[in-house]
């Protein structure tokens, strides 16, 4: 079987899951609720489209970290938890072309997931009669906003390697919560461009990253990737 063989199958197991759908339901309330929210808390004159979409994407983030990371870890871990996983390796095809595709299906589901809350969030604005704004403007907020979105996506690969280890989706969960709780701790204390998890959000307000973030971004995504191919490489699975 080649790459494309292997890519297609796990595209079908995933649009075939009732979590591929429920991730879109239930980020799809994230949006609706904080677009009403800076609507309804903005002044009697109304809110413009660059408040109301710099305090929804600013809002999105924690939410959208979860949400990548729920995924990661759940395309490799529901191969634990649903026994499959001694199925998938009888399979006539390397390991690395079956952990590549897996990644590959995750950046594709959370890029779709991270353009569904944007788009989500402009319909909710435009019905709730935004004023202002321009099309060059939230285009280019938009493609701000998809590269904060895929530096998130990059940082939740750790969590991935620790779904495998952990043989299931629970653990990356929780430390991902330990992480958020830690996220807004540590931006307090001004180490916002040091901590992976909140280097994105960085990016986000600043729209530039000093190298130093970009290492710690890279090194963490690395490590997360390397490490989830050499475990599938060397460690004994069930």
């Amino acid at each position: 079987m080649n790459i494309l063989s292997v890519l297609h199958c796990e595209l079908r197991k995933i649009i075939r899951s009732n979590v591929f759908w429920i991730m879109f339901l239930v980020l799809g309330f994230g949006p609706i609720m904080m677009g009403v929210g800076n609507v309804l808390s903005s002044d009697a004159g109304g809110v413009t489209w660059e408040a109301y979409l710099n305090g929804l994407l600013e809002t999105l983030a924690p939410l959208g970290v979860i949400g990548y990371t729920f995924v990661a870890a759940w395309v490799f871990g529901r191969e634990f938890s649903d026994r499959t996983i001694k199925d998938l390796l009888a399979k006539p095809i390397s390991r690395a072309k079956i952990v590549l595709s897996k990644f590959l299906v995750i950046l594709a589901w959370c890029v779709l997931l991270s353009i569904y809350m944007f788009a989500i969030g402009l319909a909710v604005g435009a019905i709730l009669g935004v004023a202002g704004g321009s099309a060059a403007f939230i285009w280019s907020l938009f493609l701000k906003y998809l590269i904060t979105s895929l530096l998130f996506i990059l940082v939740t690969a750790p969590s991935v390697l620790l779904a495998n280890v952990t043989k299931g989706y629970l653990a990356p969960l929780g430390l991902i919560l330990i992480i958020v709780i830690l996220s807004n701790v540590l931006s307090s204390f001004g180490f916002a461009p040091y901590f992976p998890w909140t280097i994105p959000s960085v990016f986000l307000s600043t729209g530039s990253l000093q190298l130093s973030s970009i290492i710690i971004v890279a090194y963490t995504g690395i490590i997360g990737i390397a490490g989830t191919f050499a475990w599938w490489r060397y460690a004994e699975q069930p």
